[in-house]
């Protein structure tokens, strides 16, 4: 049987770049904290705003290789997605019934709850539609990121 032999043109240096963890997690963490950030302040600008509260909740992390954006209220999917009809707990929509217009105290609770056990609420997409914009603008960070890894990995020639 023939001997066959395969020689890889710049395993050496290769080997090298792949030893050095920043060739590639430099460059992959600074995208995902810009584009974090780009998604974070889309999602703030299209998420509805009452007391201000849901859109001061939107936040991100980067850990190791992803990011994790989105608001930190516990009602944040309500809002994006909507409700079923259901009861509210009673006092839980006061505040909300008083700046809207519905009369003070437990009555204006009360008619608004009895509204949403009809009806549930209807869906406000923010976080959808703020990754949808974010597209464009994470196709010119990729771009970057490629740009930065391939001058690091030059950086490492022979």
């Amino acid at each position: 049987m023939p001997d066959i032999r395969v020689r890889v043109v710049g395993m050496e240096r290769l080997n090298r770049a792949l030893r050095d963890p920043m060739v590639i997690r430099g460059p992959l963490a600074m995208f995902l904290q810009r584009a974090a950030l780009v998604v974070e302040g889309h999602m703030k600008q299209k998420a509805p705003v009452d007391t201000g509260r849901l859109r001061a909740s939107i936040t991100h992390r980067v850990d190791q290789l992803q990011a994790v954006i989105g608001p930190t209220v516990t009602y944040a999917a309500w809002v994006e997605f909507g409700t079923r009809p259901h009861w509210p707990p009673p006092g839980a929509l006061q505040p909300w019934a008083g700046r809207h217009g519905f009369p003070a105290g437990p009555r204006g609770d009360w008619l608004v709850r009895w509204i949403i056990s009809r009806r549930g609420t209807k869906p406000h997409p923010y976080v959808r539609p703020a990754a949808r914009t974010s597209v464009p603008e994470i196709k010119l960070l990729l771009g970057d990121m490629l740009n930065a890894i391939k001058a690091r990995w030059n950086s490492h020639a022979v």
